[in-house]
């Protein structure tokens, strides 16, 4: 059988903040085209991840290669889509959903805002938003803004893309919506999609695999059944509910 192409590869990776060791020897590979789900309490270092992978943040100690380079290396050459934690709050303001859109396209300098045009509608589409690009961003449902903010993130096409709990706030339909979504990018365009999250039910559903992080790498999960209630209960350390929202044939 042939080996699956490995988009994003952690080797012994200690990152501090002060004084205080937030990840621990963490080690983990991300297969290509597959949606892994970063799960873990608040406090556990799921963030202090993904900056490190995006290069915001320099480890203590460890290794990250994103296709083979280092982030910052790769980062000159090829774009990763990133939805930020909390982007939907910072959204009140007088701009149309095509000029949040455009602000994610990686361009030169002096190159105008019109030969991008396409490929800003190009992104909306794929969101199932263009209709709406002419509104305020300030003027659309949560659910609706979450989708311009991924519509920025891939507008570039990026061959990997990070979310950071992009569901926060959101009703169980817009999450589902959500889902659908992402599920959409990663069989259509073929794009990586790394994901922190709390939705416990969604993830077991939706995920080809999991990484479940307490400063350390508690587990990386291939196969989302291994997980029981029982697991998620000890590694948030209380009693979680995880409801199973049973996907509909076609409803992608």
């Amino acid at each position: 059988m042939e080996a699956c192409e490995i988009c994003l590869e952690v080797k012994n990776l200690f990152v501090k903040y002060g004084d205080v060791m937030v990840l621990e020897n963490v080690n983990f590979s991300v297969r290509k085209g597959s949606f892994t789900t970063i799960v873990g309490p608040n406090g556990g270092g799921k963030t202090t991840l993904i900056r490190a992978i995006l290069g915001l943040i320099r480890p203590v100690k460890g290794e990250i290669y994103i296709f083979g380079l280092p982030p910052n290396e790769y980062l000159k050459k090829r774009t990763v889509g990133y939805v930020p934690q909390g982007v939907q709050e910072r959204h009140n303001v007088p701009m149309t959903v095509e000029d949040v859109v455009f602000m994610g396209v990686r361009r030169g300098y002096l190159e105008s805002k019109g030969k991008f045009k396409d490929q800003v509608n190009r992104a909306l589409e794929v969101v199932g938003l263009l209709d709406k690009k002419k509104k305020l961003i300030k003027e659309l449902s949560g659910g609706e803004r979450q989708r311009v903010m991924i519509a920025r993130a891939i507008v570039s096409q990026p061959e990997l893309l990070i979310m950071d709990e992009p569901t926060v706030g959101l009703d169980v339909e817009s999450q589902r919506n959500f889902y659908d979504l992402v599920r959409k990018l990663k069989e259509d365009l073929m794009i990586t999609v790394l994901m922190v999250t709390h939705d416990v039910g969604f993830v077991s559903e939706y995920s080809d695999s999991i990484l479940c992080i307490n400063r350390r790498l508690v587990r990386h999960a291939e196969n989302v059944e291994e997980l029981p209630r029982e697991f998620f209960e000890k590694l948030y350390g209380f009693a979680v509910r995880p409801v199973l929202h049973k996907h509909k044939e076609g409803s992608a």
